[in-house]
């Protein structure tokens, strides 16, 4: 079926990501991603799993539900599977609670946007509460790139303003040491924790393609 996404034009800005800018870029593969404003979705059995290992051998399991934000997770999971989040680090936390994810080094660009997408007063809905997580976005609408994060407190005043599409299931312990760990003036962490990788876990389904907003359009 053909499940259309909410936009919304305007609103307050809580994180503002213009310093997370440059790596690799992967334009050529995702040509052949789709356009528009509508996306195709599939019946699935079961939400698909994700384990983000960081380079210290830990691990967050996070659950993706699919029907809550189809193009949000069809889009982390071609990120995972292109191996872009390999490298990457959980490298700022706001607000004691917000750890949120970026490049190790120098500047993030992933080489397209994808659309807002809240699904509200739906039995799927992914609310911001302890463990949630979801994508950062500028202060512009339509500029989720694939930067994520999760949340050590409820912050549901986010609910209707950033995709959130999952939950962590285990390694909140993990999430947590980050949270407290030591940061600069900017609230950027002195030792990111860097990802070694990020596996998803499909069960069998042959997720799409996301539908893609291409940064030279």
């Amino acid at each position: 079926m053909k499940k259309a996404i909410s936009l919304l034009f305007a609103f307050a800005i809580i994180f503002v990501f213009a310093s997370c800018g440059d790596s690799t870029d992967n334009t050529d593969f995702y040509e052949e991603y789709p356009t528009g404003d509508e996306v195709e979705t599939i019946k699935i059995k079961k939400n698909p799993v994700a384990t983000v290992t960081l380079e210290d051998g830990s691990e967050i399991v996070i659950e993706l539900y699919y029907y809550s934000a189809p193009n949000t997770v069809a889009s982390f999971i071609a990120f995972a599977e292109e191996g872009v989040y390999d490298g990457m680090a959980f490298n700022m936390v706001r607000n004691s609670c917000i750890v949120m994810t970026g490049a190790a080094e120098g500047n993030f660009s992933s080489p397209y946007y994808i659309m807002d997408e809240y699904v509200e007063g739906e039995e799927n809905q992914v609310s911001h509460t302890y463990g949630a997580v979801s994508m950062s976005r500028t202060s512009h609408s339509d500029t989720v790139t694939g930067q994520f994060f999760v949340l050590t407190k409820d912050q549901t005043h986010f609910d209707g303003q950033y995709n959130a599409f999952g939950y962590v299931i285990e390694g909140m312990d993990v999430i947590e040491k980050i949270a407290a760990s030591e940061l600069d003036e900017d609230d950027r962490l002195v030792s990111p924790y860097i990802i070694k990788s990020v596996k998803v876990k499909t069960y069998g389904t042959d997720f799409p393609k996301p539908n893609i907003i291409r940064k030279d359009s």
